[in-house]
Formats: structure tokens, C-alpha cells, sequence
């Protein structure tokens, strides 16, 4: 009988392997090319377990420490030289090409993490889910599932052992190391399904609700081993491979991402035990068996490691530049692709697992060696991110400005008289808020002026299109009752928050039609007296404090981000095609709703003083996203440095305007 220990290498698990790796590939660059595709980590996870599981089995088991010495060493050759290779390349491209954004600032934290096979943990913590649209913009995404069979690498050593050591004593002991793995593995699965409901991040990312999937693999190695599940004739063999396929396919096209990895992932993990299963017996030769077999499908399974590697950063890299809506673009990232990936196979991983040297080294120094080469390349990769300022071919490297940060000190902006310094503004409302940031340093620098701001992403406040959801509620009362506690009378409120629709976000151009649509639900007489009583009811407790309300009128938005489309390399992208101008008289269209109730609120508060910017912003029939060559505006909507340094003698002329006439 041939058990998987006795053949050895089983080259239809490479074909297995190849499957998977399209299917992901497949989604990635189309999802409607195969909807569940990205189940095909799962197959990879099943595959895994099996196979590691056959590692550790050829090991020397005398020694705990030997045992596991030899397995680490083994993974650090297979797995390291050709992620670290991916790692520090992409980090150096990605740092040439990408601006600095909210849309590519997780990108970084998540390469990092990758080094300690911990980016699965840094897409939780720096990420916006799976689906989100940062995910699809971070070319170390896919490195989660990586981390998830690193971890898994560092547990299940003990475990195998255990079993190996032990699974033979009739005692307890023994009773426990033949049910641990088993056990494990419910206890994984059920809390997959409980995750999967209550926490769907957690649960497709991090490994107490994968284990079971790699689990799964483990034990049907142990089962092989003891013939069991193993097909033993032609027909048992096509019935499993054909069970098997069926699932898969199902799989592939049919899981719902909201229900990952539970339930649906159970039938990539079910679909892959079964086509092992079907294989794993090398006398059995059925048909379904040898259409695993063709030689085109096994190198591609051998490559399976490098393709997964590099297919994810090529397509992000496109996304920030290109795009991929062409069709010369997608052949171009898959040749692209596949050229990389060879090249990696070839030249880093097999001929660095295959090395004489390595070979003749003890475990410890081969461990000792890929941890420290390991740190080395982690610490040069946050070198170049650290560097991006000197290394980007970006324009938008030119941060003082593009990004309206607190730039500077009163080196920088100098102070004039400093008539106001016993003045404090404070400054509430959502992003918009923080893109006032450089205008409010100047004026801090230059005037003395107290600043104390309140923001809160897609906390809009008196936004006077809608109404504040129960979080940005409880964020404006919280925000109220600071600025009531720490101000005085005559000091001024500022509240700064985007009053337009947007045209675009920094990943997409929205369609007319319904940026159309939503302006006029907001002109509606319903949800008007709603706003107006919302932003009243702000306005009337600031004011019984004695504090000037202000609030900024609607600025100018645009089709496209402007720091996505201002370089040679990106200028074409699909998400540039709405230009970096529009046309006046279609701002002051879609401002009417908001100015209007702007109206009606000046009408009730004849204190109410309304800042508007466009006259300074758009002084022509085109307005311009650019000042000349300079930004005015880093996105679509936000403001930039320079934009903000435009728009300070403005600001400063009715701050001033506010406190003399309140003088005393």
C-alpha cells in the first residue's frame, strides 16, 4: 500500500495548488470572472495542513527541540527569501509611485506587519474590512493569508508532536493527544460560525477561526497514514475527485464573502479533502485523477507560492497608476505577473531551498541566519518608507503643500502684532476640519490665537444636507460641552465640514445621475426643516454662551482627486477622467439647496456669520483644482496646504472683522 509518507511527493497536490492560485488570481483581477474565487485560500489552507503535517513527519522525533528547530528552519527556507524579496521590492516601488493618503496610509503598517507574519492583525487594526475599498489599494493585502499559516507554523509543531510522541499510550495521555487536533478543530469551527456573525473581520482574517481549515488538512494526514479515507480503487478514487471538484466549483462560485469563512468556506475545505483524498493513493490512476496530472498544471502549482506573491502588488500598482478598466492593462499585469513569478521560482526559491550549503548547516544557524535576515530586511524596507519625501517620483512630494498639516513654527510664520491673543477659536466638524489645519497654524503662529479643534470623519456638523447619525451625535454633544467648559465670551466657533455632495471620493468618480439625486432628497422640504432644526439648535447653544457662530459656505468639489492625477504616470487613470475643473455655474446649482437654508438660518441667527470661500477659490467660470502649478485642493474636495495658505487673508479679515467689533 502506498501511503502519502511512503510516495513521497504527490504531484497532483501541485495541480490542487494551481487551481487555487487561479481562482484568486481570476478574482482579483475580475470578480465576475469567478465570484468566489478568493475561496481558493482555502484550498491553499487545506493543502497546507496536509502537507506540513507530511513535513513533520519525516523529522527526527527523539527531541522536542530538534523536532522543531528542523521544521522552522525548513519553513524559513521555503517561505522567507522570496516573500522578503517581494516585501522590499514592493515597498520601494510603492514608495516611488503611491502618494501619502488616507487611501494608501494602511499600506505600510500592513508590509511591516508582514515581516513578523503578523499583517493579518495590522488589516484589522489600520484597515476598513476585507471588501473595503483601502483593501484593494494595499499591495500587501494578501499577505494576511500568509500570516495565518505562519502562526499556524508556530503552534502546530507542539501539537504534531504530541501526537506523535504519545498517540500510541493506551493511559489518558494517550487518550488526549489522539483527540487534541480533533477537538481543536471543532473548537475552531464553531467559533468560525460565531465569529462570522458577530465580528466577520476577525473571523476572515485571524487564525482561531481559520485553524480548522489547516486542522483539517493535519488530520487527514493522519488518517492517510493509518490507510484510512484513503481511496483505494479506480472508481472510489473518481467518485472522491469528482465530489471533490463539484464542491470546489460550487465554491468558487456560489460563497458570499459577508458569510466567510463560515459556512461557505466549507465547501472549498470539504471540496479539497476530498480531491486529496482521490490522489493520495499513488496506485489508483482513474480518469478524473490524471487530469491532475498534465505537467502545464503541476508548474504551475510549483510556482503557485510565487504567483500569489506577486499577482496582488502588480494589480495595486496598476490601480494607482494605469488603472485596469483596459484590456491592454490586464494582459499586461497578468504577463507581468507571470514573468515575476518565474523569475522568483527560479531564481530565489528553488535554487535557495536546493543550496549545498544550506543543506550542510545545523537548524539553529539556518534559524538564527532567516530571523536576522529577516530584521535586516525589515528594518531597510522601513528605511524607505521612512524616506519616501527624497525617493517619491510623486509631485505630491512637495507635502508643505499638498498636505494641510500644521506645517511649521513661528519661524515660519512669523508674528505680526499679535493683536489676539487672548482670542481662542474653536473649530468643529468632519474632515473638512483637518484640512483647515495649516490656515490654523498661521493663524496660531502669526496672531496668538487659542486653537482647539473638535473633528470627527463623516461627522459633519450643521452639514444642511442631512441630519447627524446617533454617533456623530453623541461626538457633537460631547464636542459642545468642551468648548461651553473652556470658552469665553466673544470667542469664536467655527464650524468647518463639507456642505456640497461629492462628486468623487479618492478611490472612484461617483455617477451624475445620482450625486443628482441625492441633492435633490436633500432639497426636500422634509429633510430641510430637519437640518435647520438641528443646526438651530447648535447655533442657539453656542450663541447663549456668547460665543460668534461661523460656519464655511460651500467650497468647490471636483470629479477626480487631485493628488491621483497630477503625475505623468497616473494622469491617465480611469479615475481622472473627470478632470481637475468644473464648471461654476454647476457649483452654485448644486450649493442652492445649502444656501438656501444658509438664508433661512441667518434670517433666525442675524449673528450667524457665513465664510464663502468659491469667490477666492473659483474667481473664473472654470473652477480649478489647481492654482497654476500648485494644489489648491489635495482630493476632490479637501483642501490642500497651499489652498489653505490662499484663503488665510480671508479668514483672517473676518476673524478680525468678528473681534473688534466685540471689543470690550
Amino acid at each position: 500500500m502506498n501511503t502519502p509518507s511512503s510516495r513521497g511527493y504527490i504531484p497532483e497536490i501541485d495541480s490542487l495548488r494551481a487551481i487555487a492560485v487561479l481562482s484568486v488570481i481570476l478574482f482579483h483581477f475580475n470578480p465576475l470572472l469567478l465570484p468566489g474565487g478568493f475561496a481558493g485560500v482555502d484550498v491553499f489552507f487545506v493543502i497546507s495542513g496536509y502537507v506540513v503535517s507530511s513535513s513533520l513527519a519525516k523529522h527526527n522525533q527523539a527531541y522536542f527541540l530538534s523536532f522543531t528547530l528542523q521544521f522552522y528552519a525548513r519553513r524559513i527556507i521555503r517561505i522567507y527569501p522570496a516573500l522578503l524579496a517581494c516585501l522590499v521590492i514592493v515597498g520601494l516601488i510603492q514608495t516611488l509611485l503611491v502618494p501619502a493618503s488616507w487611501l494608501s496610509n494602511s499600506s505600510n503598517n500592513t508590509a511591516l506587519y508582514a515581516f513578523a507574519g503578523l499583517s493579518n492583525f495590522a488589516l484589522i487594526w489600520f484597515n476598513d474590512g476585507y471588501f473595503s475599498p483601502r483593501v484593494e489599494f494595499n499591495a500587501f493585502t494578501h499577505t494576511w493569508s500568509l500570516a495565518v499559516e505562519e502562526q499556524f507554523y508556530l503552534l502546530f509543531p507542539f501539537i504534531f508532536f504530541i501526537w506523535i510522541k504519545f498517540n500510541q499510550k493506551s493511559n489518558i495521555i494517550g487518550f488526549l493527544s489522539r483527540y487534541l487536533l480533533p477537538l481543536l478543530l471543532l473548537s475552531s469551527l464553531i467559533y468560525a460560525a460565531y465569529e462570522t456573525k458577530t465580528s466577520p473581520e476577525h473571523a476572515y482574517y485571524l487564525l482561531p477561526s481559520r485553524f480548522w481549515e489547516l486542522a483539517s488538512g493535519a488530520i487527514l494526514f493522519i488518517l492517510h497514514q493509518k490507510n484510512t479515507c484513503l481511496a483505494q480503487q479506480k472508481h472510489t478514487s473518481n467518485i472522491a475527485l469528482f465530489l471533490g471538484f463539484a464542491l470546489i466549483a460550487l465554491g468558487f462560485v456560489y460563497s458570499e464573502p459577508k458569510s466567510f469563512p463560515f459556512p461557505w468556506a466549507l465547501l472549498a475545505s470539504s471540496g479539497t479533502i476530498l480531491l486529496i483524498s482521490g490522489v493520495a493513493n499513488a496506485s489508483n490512476q482513474g480518469l478524473l485523477k490524471k487530469a491532475l496530472q498534465p505537467l502545464p498544471l503541476v508548474y504551475i502549482g510549483k510556482i503557485s507560492y510565487s504567483l500569489y506573491l506577486w499577482h496582488w502588488p502588480i494589480l495595486a500598482m496598476f490601480r494607482w497608476t494605469v488603472g485596469l478598466d483596459q484590456p491592454i492593462y490586464l494582459i499586461t499585469a497578468a504577463l507581468l505577473t507571470t514573468l515575476i513569478s518565474v523569475f522568483s521560482y527560479h531564481f530565489i526559491e528553488k535554487p535557495i531551498r536546493k543550496h549545498p550549503l544550506l543543506h550542510s548547516k545545523p537548524n539553529w544557524q539556518i534559524v538564527g541566519a532567516g530571523v536576522s535576515f529577516i530584521i535586516l530586511s525589515f528594518i531597510c524596507t522601513q528605511f524607505i518608507f521612512k524616506a519616501q519625501p527624497l525617493l517619491s517620483l510623486s509631485v505630491t512630494k512637495d507635502a508643505q503643500n499638498w498636505y494641510p498639516e500644521p506645517w511649521g513654527s513661528a519661524n515660519n510664520y512669523p508674528p505680526i502684532a499679535r493683536h489676539f491673543t487672548k482670542r481662542k477659536i474653536f473649530v468643529m466638524g468632519d474632515s473638512h476640519t483637518g484640512a483647515y489645519r495649516t490656515m490654523l497654524r498661521m493663524l496660531s503662529d502669526q496672531q496668538g490665537v487659542e486653537v482647539f479643534s473638535y473633528s470627527a470623519a463623516g461627522c459633519a456638523i450643521a452639514n444642511l444636507r442631512y441630519t447627524a447619525n446617533p454617533d456623530c451625535k453623541r461626538f457633537i454633544s460631547e464636542s459642545l460641552a468642551e468648548i461651553e467648559k473652556n470658552s469665553a465670551p466673544g470667542d469664536v466657533v467655527f464650524l468647518a465640514s463639507l456642505r456640497m455632495p461629492r462628486l468623487s471620493d479618492q478611490w472612484v468618480t461617483f455617477q451624475d445621475d445620482q450625486v443628482i439625486d441625492s441633492n435633490k432628497t436633500a432639497d426636500s422640504p422634509e429633510m430641510r426643516e430637519q437640518v435647520v432644526k438641528e443646526a438651530e439648535e447648535i447655533i442657539t447653544r453656542l450663541e447663549q454662551a456668547s460665543l460668534i457662530v461661523m460656519l464655511d459656505a460651500p467650497k468647490p468639489i471636483f470629479k477626480s482627486p487631485a493628488f491621483r492625477c497630477a503625475d505623468w504616470f497616473n494622469a491617465q487613470n480611469p479615475v481622472c477622467r473627470g478632470g481637475l475643473s468644473i464648471s461654476r455655474h454647476f457649483l452654485q446649482t448644486m450649493s442652492q439647496p445649502v444656501i438656501r437654508t444658509i438664508s433661512t438660518l441667518q434670517t433666525k441667527h442675524p449673528k450667524l456669520v457665513v465664510w464663502d470661500t468659491i469667490p477666492i477659490l473659483c474667481n473664473t467660470e472654470n473652477c480649478s483644482a489647481f492654482d497654476g502649478k500648485q494644489p489648491l485642493f489635495f482630493d476632490g474636495d479637501h483642501l490642500s496646504a497651499h489652498g489653505n495658505r490662499v484663503l488665510y487673508p480671508s479668514f483672517l479679515s473676518i476673524l478680525t472683522a468678528i473681534w473688534k467689533a466685540n471689543q470690550g
